[in-house]
């Protein structure tokens, strides 16, 4: 699978008794050369989570994963977001989204559906929770929005997604503006193979803007 141009992914082992956070810093700085990054929480003040970029029009976000630190840098998006999951990671379909057709609050049957391949590859179940966590990253709220919100459009490598709002409580205020004419944003993204039994997945908010 191949990034769209101006996306790019890297990604580095992480040395023992390194600090896998200056790994995935060495690696933005190859990725988008002479910017800076900063991360600030929103809830602590804290250095640390979501990446902010100075210096260079590009989104960054980074993932880690059994040893290996994973980024990506989209030039020219406001935001993207990245996952990394071990292919064999067990117990996943406890957490993903699956949703009834009524309505995202009831909850049963999957809109983000896990498939099996012909092998019944447990990888499926893998790249589907890292969709949801790179959407959820590029979306900027991360796991403070229910996964069981995220509905994914496709099964290919290539797909389509969007954060339903709650039926109850209507669109969240920390994500305020983030909507078009009242519908959720869409986002594009892609699945990726990474290092050794590692599967990716990246998420951009979509060119087209809002709509699925």
């Amino acid at each position: 699978m191949t990034l769209p141009t101006g996306i790019r992914l890297a990604w580095h082992e992480v040395p023992a008794g390194s600090a896998r956070r200056d790994v995935s810093r060495a690696l933005l700085a190859e990725l988008v050369p002479g910017a800076r990054f900063r991360s600030l929480c929103p809830a602590c003040g804290g250095d640390h989570g979501r990446i902010h970029v100075e210096g260079a029009d590009a989104a960054v976000s980074v993932s880690y994963v059994e040893g290996w630190a994973v980024a990506v840098a989209a030039r020219g998006h406001e935001r993207v977001g990245l996952d990394a999951v071990p292919a064999d990671a067990a117990g996943l379909e406890r957490v993903l989204p699956r949703l009834k057709p009524g309505g995202p609050d009831d909850l049963e049957s999957p809109a983000l559906e896990v498939r099996e391949d012909a092998g019944g590859s447990i990888a499926t179940t893998a790249r589907a929770w890292a969709r949801v966590e790179a959407i959820l990253k590029a979306d900027g709220r991360g796991l403070t929005v229910d996964a069981r919100r995220v509905d994914v459009q496709g099964n290919g490598d290539t797909w389509t997604a969007r954060i339903l709002p709650s039926a109850s409580r209507g669109p969240s205020p920390a994500n305020k503006g983030d909507t078009a004419e009242g519908l959720p944003l869409e986002w594009r993204g892609w699945d990726l193979d990474g290092p050794a039994n590692v599967v990716l997945a990246v998420a951009v908010k979509s060119a087209a803007g809002a709509r699925a």
